[in-house]
């Protein structure tokens, strides 16, 4: 039974992992799982499935639905999207089990990796490859449950799935044992990743896992601490970042709105996305252009779904005037991007009145237009693009140094938070600041990051230490949208909020798997590390 779930696994990445310069896809003739792992390509192409495949499911819709329309970024009136908007999520929501179904695959998915490699890999396979591959899983592995952790708190610690072949009645187990596992996990990676690769690999790095272990310790610093954050780990959540900041040779690039370009994929400043590639077997693309642009004259490709989101008027407020963020980030009417529809001149976005979106405006971010704006080469087709999705990059890091350093203080001026975070503010030409609270890194995390689904986990964050001023700062939240009134002939606002109650912050276990395994709805347990 182990043998064949592993196989299973061996042959699903090989089938879904594709070449480029990402990995060398071996030959499946006569795979089997005692002769596998037996050149450096092959250990490539076992770990180059987890930076996509496993994460299409969270990513096509649960990814930013939580982390933007939850947040309060993102406005849309559909159905089973709604819930996570309205702070009313039922069990039986698809998306709530798309997430925990994706998270869980990735988690697997990085066990067999992290388990069978060291076993099984060639003796002729140099060992810094082998630890660079298991790094690779253990990445992974804690990201997952990154998200797992601060979606549902205590969760089921699994680090071997075959032991869960004939019992996979598992207890959930306590946010503080959750996480343990993902800080020596990636303690663990920051050993053995390498410093860089050549080229734009796409692959995690040392600065990767150092850039991530600041923030799970920036936000564990705060996880019932009652008001105040622990000093060690904001200490260890800025050497991290500071590291990061200080030392990766990593830049910010120069145009915001390059960022979100198909031919600016692993870029310098990326440090970890999920990698993408278009119009070939389902799940292997990314789907955010069909559900975000505005319409199908933009994607060229039969899809583009905008008309029912988009960002909300409480997240538009925040922008400064002159802010170069707003635009590659959201629509409104009049803007102009040569980079769309180039076969006519470029597009530009025109907004009917009488009909006009919720919230006057359309999502631009990973909007990239269709095939022959991206070169030819880069594929555009229904619900498919291969543009990467950021999970991490070097903005995020900077900002994350900046509120380490802030730690429990109402303000700083030190002089490393202020370069850190103003060379975000540069870069999207606003004015720099000679002091930063609390609240202008949040607000400037929001807009950096908007529609990059992290906004959430930055409000999960505050609400660690500090829940009543979560609860508050949502409750005021302008939620609301606009229509059109043909008496008045005016656009109307009808203002709506949403408050959320400490008992509906986090989410709920999903219906099928609370039915499969009760253990799941009762209180979490210490988790046997054995050591």
């Amino acid at each position: 039974m182990k043998k064949k779930i592993f196989l299973y696994i061996l042959l699903t990445s090989l089938l879904i992992a594709c070449s480029e310069d990402f990995l060398e896809r071996p030959p499946l003739d006569a795979i089997t799982i005692d002769n596998f792992y037996q050149t450096p390509a092959q250990l490539d192409a076992a770990s180059a499935l987890l930076y996509g495949w496993p994460w299409f499911t969270i990513n096509d819709k649960a990814h930013w639905t939580i982390g933007d329309s939850r947040s309060g970024n993102d406005w849309t009136s559909d159905g089973a999207l709604a819930q996570f908007f309205t702070f009313s999520v039922q069990p039986s929501n698809a998306h709530l089990g798309e997430a925990w179904t994706s998270l869980w695959m990735v988690i697997a998915h990085a066990n067999a990796i992290i388990n069978e490699v060291p076993k099984r890999a060639s003796s002729n396979i140099p060992q810094s490859i082998v630890k660079r591959v298991v790094a690779e899983g253990l990445f992974m592995r804690a990201t997952a449950y990154f998200y797992l952790v601060r979606l549902w708190g205590g969760v089921p610690i699994i680090m071997d799935n075959t032991k869960l072949v004939y019992d996979s009645k598992v207890p959930r187990n306590r946010v503080e044992d959750v996480y343990t596992l993902i800080i020596r996990d990636l303690e663990k990676a920051v050993e053995d990743l390498p410093l860089r690769y050549a080229g734009k690999s796409g692959r995690v790095t040392t600065w990767s896992a150092k850039g991530m272990l600041a923030k799970v310790y920036l936000t564990y610093s705060g996880y019932n601490q009652n008001g105040t954050r622990d000093a060690q780990m904001l200490a260890k959540a800025r050497d991290l970042a500071g590291d990061v900041f200080n030392n990766s040779e990593l830049k910010l690039l120069n145009n915001y709105a390059d960022l979100f370009l198909l031919n600016e994929n692993n870029n310098i400043e990326s440090l970890f996305a999920f990698q993408w590639l278009p119009c070939l077997s389902w799940g292997t693309q990314n789907t955010n252009q069909a559900y975000w642009a505005a319409s199908g004259e933009i994607t060229g490709a039969g899809d583009g779904w905008g008309g029912y989101k988009g960002p909300t008027l409480d997240l538009q407020s925040e922008y400064e005037p002159g802010d170069l963020r707003r635009k590659p980030t959201f629509m409104i009417n009049g803007d102009f991007y040569p980079e769309l529809n180039k076969a006519v001149g470029g597009y530009t976005h025109i907004i009917n009145q009488q009909s006009p979106p919720p919230t006057l405006s359309h999502v631009k971010k990973y909007v990239i237009g269709s095939t022959s704006d991206n070169g030819g080469a880069g594929k555009v087709c229904f619900m498919s693009t291969g543009i990467n999705t950021y999970v991490l990059r070097l903005a995020d890091v900077y900002l994350i140094y900046a509120e380490a350093i802030l730690g429990n203080s109402a303000s700083t001026s030190d002089g490393e938070a202020l370069a850190a975070f103003n060379a975000v503010r540069i870069r999207a030409r606003v004015p720099t600041k000679t002091s930063i609270t609390w609240d202008d890194i949040r607000k400037e995390r929001r807009i950096e990051l908007a529609y990059e689904a992290d906004y959430w986990y930055d409000l999960v964050r505050k609400y660690y230490y500090d829940p009543q001023w979560v609860i508050n700062y949502i409750a005021n939240q302008e939620r609301g949208s606009y229509y059109w009134d043909a008496t008045t002939r005016a656009l109307v606002l009808t203002s709506r909020k949403f408050p959320v109650r400490a008992d509906n912050f986090f989410l709920p276990i999903p219906q099928g798997d609370a039915d499969k395994n009760p253990l799941l709805t009762k209180e979490p347990v210490p988790y046997n590390f054995g050591n």
